[in-house]
Parts: C-alpha cells; structure tokens; sequence
C-alpha cells in the first residue's frame, strides 16, 4: 500500500474543453486483489505494476470528474462514499474545489456499480446527497439493475440493493437515455460489457475533445498493454475485453484526450499504439486550466 497521505489531497486537476472545464477530483482508492483479474495471474500483475512505476500495490484509484460550464454544474458518477472502505472523499473534494452539493444540477452515471453510486445517498439510502440534480444513464443501465431476475440469480446481492437504493434516492429526477446528447455538447457513447449500460461521455468543443470511458480499463499499468484482461466486476468478460480493444484503437488513432474512474492521477491521459500494443501517457498535473 501506498504511503496514506498521497491519497489526502482533495487533489484537483482541471481541462477546458470547449466551454466546459472539468475536474478530476479524487474520491479515494477501492483495495482489491489482483487474483479478481482473468488473464494474468497475480506475481505478474503486481510485476507490471511496479514496472509502470506505481506502488506495489493493487489498489486502484477511484476518480469522479466535475464539469462546469453554460451555466451547468455536472457530475460524473459519484464515488464510492466510503461503502466497504471504498473511496468517500468525493464531498470534501467537492468543498475543496467551492461547489456546494446543492449547485450539481446533473449527475451523469457511467454505470451503477457501488464505487461509482455510493456518494450518491446518505446514511438513509432514500435521501440524495445532491438534491437538485437529475441523474442520467443508459436505458439498459437502469434495465439491468431493476430486473428481479438478475437480482435472484446475481452472486453479489448488495450490488442491486446499493444500485436501487440510488435510482428511489432520486426517483422523478432520473432519466434514462440510450444514444444522443445528455447537456448541451455532451453526448452519451455506450460502452457495453463492464455492465450491460456502461456508458460513456464525450465532451466537444473548441478544437478539443474529451472522452470519460468509465471502467475501460480499472488497471491501466496492466490492461492498457493487456486489453484481454478482464476482472470479475465484468458482466460480460469478452464483451467487456472487446469494448476495451475497440476504444483503444480509436483513441490512440484519434490522440483525443480520455479521462476514467480508476485511471492513475491526475486523471486524464492519452493513448498511442506501437505495433500491436498500446501505451498509456498520462497527463502533467495542474491547478490551472490547460
């Protein structure tokens, strides 16, 4: 494990992309193994790990991103909330960069795994954290989460609780989309296998562009290299796998700039291919707008 006052750091780290500027604001970590991965064992997981650079660990960052701008306050998922030692740090990021909960008029949800809702609601799972906003996702999304079906058969039970108790929390605000703009320059792409809605949302505007891909990959130092690297969170492995390799191939063809949930600080990175690889760079660290 890393040395714990890295992870201290509201740590906020801005673009502006069109009229928009977006934050990367760090929720904290989620500590899992690596034995969750499919496709590399272990001892060469934690390998490539410290190959990269990183700690020798196997956390891994949980991220959410704050956009700004036409009079619009978003975000994008909300962290873990502290749910199983997992992240909970998104509120006092939020006050370290002057936005009151009250100001978020949109949630915009990458999918409702409990690292990415569990800010979302209280200690009282009926009452929202963010009162005026409305939250958005992808139609299958929501579809999935509430089939009785998938429930029952599901081997993690309080992943549908968590996902449910979130889409009560805000009821008549919830809108489901399945392609299109979600904000004025901001469109939803469905990235389809983490889950069944997993989605994206692409920001254009002013010559630049911005790709937050959710879960594309949960360990860059490793699945960036290793597309086919899947972890257990993935409701379809080869779907999932898929998707990723597909994205990788646009954005390094692209050089368009990508954000993630569980990308390494400070959040933002662009892709490049080398032969049949790709390599991740990640982007400087900065207080002002780039």
């Amino acid at each position: 494990m890393t040395n714990s006052n890295a992870w201290q750091a509201p740590g906020l780290n801005r673009r502006k992309i069109g009229d928009y500027v977006v934050t990367a604001i760090v929720d904290g970590i989620v500590a899992v193994p690596f034995d969750l991965l499919s496709g590399i064992g272990p001892d060469e997981a934690m390998s490539m790990t410290v190959a990269a650079g990183r700690p020798s660990s196997s956390a891994m960052t949980v991220s959410a991103y704050l956009i700004e701008g036409r009079d619009r306050t978003i975000l994008v998922d909300g962290g873990g909330g502290g749910i199983n030692g997992w992240g909970g740090r998104l509120h006092a990021s939020l006050a370290a960069a002057n936005v009151n909960p009250l100001a978020i008029d949109q949630i915009l949800l990458t999918h409702a795994h409990p690292d990415h809702i569990g800010g979302l609601v209280g200690a009282l799972p009926s009452a929202p954290q963010f009162p005026n906003a409305e939250i958005v996702m992808h139609d299958a999304e929501f579809v999935f989460w509430s089939d009785d079906a998938n429930l029952n058969q599901a081997p993690v039970k309080p992943f549908f609780h968590a996902a449910r108790a979130v889409f009560e929390a805000y009821g008549a605000r919830r809108r489901t989309v399945s392609a299109g703009q979600v904000a004025p320059g901001i469109e939803i792409e469905h990235l389809p296998g983490h889950t069944p809605g997993h989605s994206g949302y692409r920001i254009d505007g002013g010559g630049a562009s911005l790709l937050i891909w959710g879960d594309i990959v949960h360990y860059p130092d490793i699945q960036v290299s290793r597309p086919e690297v899947t972890i257990a969170f993935d409701a379809d492995p080869q779907a999932a796998a898929e998707t990723r390799r597909k994205m990788l191939e646009r954005v390094s063809a692209t050089g368009e700039l990508v954000a993630g949930m569980h990308l390494n600080f400070p959040g933002f990175a662009r892709l490049s291919k080398q032969g049949q690889s790709f390599e991740i760079r990640h982007e400087p660290w900065s207080a002002e707008l780039i």
